[in-house]
């Protein structure tokens, strides 16, 4: 009798494991969450669900650095992450910087390089947000960002897709998804990633995908040490931002 109860909870246990194992992977299939922080690392550039409202902007530390420095000082591939972005004319950009002892700047120009946003961040800090209401693509630059390369450019790009365009991001994204009303983009040393997914579960926010590469130094001798993280919250994005400067304060990156 024992042996069959025993055998019972022991199946029923599995079932419910299943379950949650087969519910997790079909909210991450059906809404066309997964690879996102692949295809931000290897193609630079990230298409946002339509209904999101916030898109946080990652300034990663080293950011400033050039790639055309005869000793690599980056720790990512691009100054901005994602460096490219496309969303819907209803979702606003925000800028954090996590680049470490360091001022940022951020102006972004239209078509005809007139200047529609201008924003400084010191570091672990936020830009306000930003709602542009025309389609387009729109570019946003630093300059003089580095003094050993004085021609180099943090560039990146933010496209709004217009929403009667074919293109529009309601057609690459299942709409039956839930809704998250804020994104954002966090690089994390990889030893650290269970202490720091810790943080992020109690503040109610959710890890929709991540990456794990070896970061531009070759640092360590550990192979891949840094892993991306693209990050989903319902919260406003101010909830979000204090997660973010939370752990920000807390890396070792200097």
């Amino acid at each position: 009798m024992v042996n069959r109860l025993t055998g019972s909870v022991i199946s029923l246990s599995l079932m419910v494991v299943l379950l949650i194992t087969f519910s997790i992977t079909s909210f991450a299939q059906n809404s066309d969450l997964q690879n996102m922080a692949t295809d931000i690392f290897n193609d630079k550039i990230l298409t946002v669900p339509n209904t999101v409202k916030n898109f946080i902007v990652l300034i990663p530390n080293e950011a400033h650095e050039s790639p055309l420095l005869q000793k690599e000082q980056r720790l990512i591939n691009q100054p901005y992450v994602p460096q490219n972005l496309v969303v819907g004319p209803q979702t606003n950009i925000i800028w954090f910087s996590g680049d470490v002892g360091h001022t940022r700047k951020v102006t972004l120009t239209d078509d005809n390089s007139k200047e529609i946003f201008d924003s400084t961040l010191k570091f672990n800090s936020a830009s306000e947000p930003l709602s542009i209401n025309q389609s387009g693509k729109f570019t946003y630059h630093e300059e003089n960002a580095n003094t050993q390369d004085p021609d180099f450019v943090m560039e990146g790009t933010i496209t709004i897709a217009s929403s009667d365009s074919p293109s529009n991001i309601s057609n690459n994204v299942n709409d039956t998804q839930p809704n998250i009303d804020t994104m954002a983009v966090l690089m994390v040393p990889t030893e650290d990633i269970k202490e720091h997914s810790e943080i992020i579960d109690e503040n109610n926010v959710n890890i929709l995908d991540q990456y794990t590469f070896k970061d531009l130094r070759e640092t360590g001798t550990g192979g891949k040490n840094q892993t991306l993280l693209v990050l989903g919250s319902n919260d406003p994005p101010d909830e979000t931002i204090a997660v973010l400067k939370k752990i920000t304060s807390t890396l070792p990156y200097s």
